[in-house]
């Protein structure tokens, strides 16, 4: 579990609240910023038993800032268990899964386009990456309360039981020799996005069912992980 988390930004709080508010241990307001949308979280929160606690002093610079309780990750196991089903009922669920993204900004980026996206759910590695802290939940805008994030001690596991739920691994590499207009689109894509500056890692990578890269027209031929991981999300969840 990651430790507590001091919840800033209007658009995450009311997210939170709306969706999940069992997530807030209390809220804090600054009596002099009661504006008429903080008039109007806070009246949410009460309706919704939240602590509320007027403050001289608030850590927010919105006058409003919420302390989470510990993030839960999703169980693994459950995760599986449901996307099996989803996908022997002949649907395509997209996941993601990154292999040692250690910017909490970017891994905030991501979930919050994985979101917009309706990706099934993020996978990460439990060492060597990114948790959920202040700084993802403030990045993903809300995001974190609609798409299920799984923390796994190996992700080679975690790739073949998802692989036998019925899977098929895309893996992103600027050293791909195919572009990701070759892969095949009948498949529930599970999408791997490697480390901002070492990409994925080879024993990651050698499991891989596809290997692809983007298609770009510029000189640059690498791309910001959260950007990739948008261009991949985009490719899986557009019509065949």
């Amino acid at each position: 579990m990651a430790a507590k988390i001091i919840l800033n930004g209007l658009r995450s709080i009311e997210e939170c609240l709306r969706v999940n508010p069992d997530r807030i241990a209390k809220l804090y307001f600054e009596r002099a910023k009661l504006s008429p949308r903080l008039e109007s979280i806070k009246k949410q929160a009460e309706k919704a038993g939240v602590r509320v606690e007027i403050t001289v002093k608030n850590e927010g610079d919105e006058g409003c800032s919420a302390l989470l309780s510990d993030y839960q990750y999703t169980d693994f196991d459950d995760f599986c268990a449901q996307l099996k089903s989803e996908i022997d009922a002949g649907e395509r669920p997209c996941v993601l899964m990154l292999d040692g993204v250690t910017d909490p900004q970017n891994l905030g980026a991501i979930l919050r386009t994985a979101a917009f996206m309706n990706v099934a759910g993020v996978v990460l590695p439990k060492d060597r990456a990114s948790p959920i802290t202040d700084t993802v939940y403030r990045v993903a805008s809300g995001g974190l309360e609609y798409v299920p994030v799984c923390q796994v001690p190996n992700l080679v596991s975690a790739m073949a039981r998802l692989k036998e739920c019925g899977f098929w691994s895309v893996g992103f590499s600027e050293h791909a020799k195919q572009t990701l207009a070759a892969v095949r689109r009948d498949i529930a894509p599970l999408l791997v996005i490697g480390n901002e500056e070492k990409g994925i890692r080879p024993l990651v990578r050698e499991n891989c069912d596809f290997l692809a890269k983007f298609e770009g027209r510029g000189k640059l031929a690498s791309l910001n992980a959260s950007v990739a991981a948008a261009l991949a999300m985009q490719w899986a969840v557009s019509e065949v």
